[in-house]
C-alpha cells in the first residue's frame, strides 16, 4: 500500500473544506460584530458581520472553484 491517499479521498476533504468555509466565516463575522458591539454599542454591528462574512466566504468559494476549473482545462 502506498503512503498516498485515494484521489476520492483527496476530492472529498477538499470540497468539504468549501462547504464548511461559509457557515465558518458566517460564524466568525458574528462573533466579530458582536464584540465590536458589546465595545461600540452599536446594535447593527453583529448583522454588519454576518454580512461581511457571507461576503467573504463566498468570495473564497468562487475564487477555489475557478481556481479548480483553470486547473481542469489547462489538463
Amino acid at each position: 500500500m502506498s503512503g498516498r491517499p485515494d484521489k476520492s479521498v483527496l476530492w472529498l476533504s477538499k470540497y468539504l473544506a468549501l462547504a464548511l468555509s461559509l457557515p465558518a466565516s458566517v460564524v466568525a463575522g458574528y462573533i466579530v460584530g458582536a464584540f465590536a458591539e458589546r465595545h461600540l454599542h452599536w446594535s447593527f454591528l453583529p448583522v454588519i458581520g454576518i454580512v461581511l462574512g457571507f461576503a467573504g466566504g463566498l468570495t473564497q468559494i468562487l475564487r477555489e472553484l475557478s481556481r479548480d476549473e483553470k486547473r481542469g482545462k489547462s489538463k
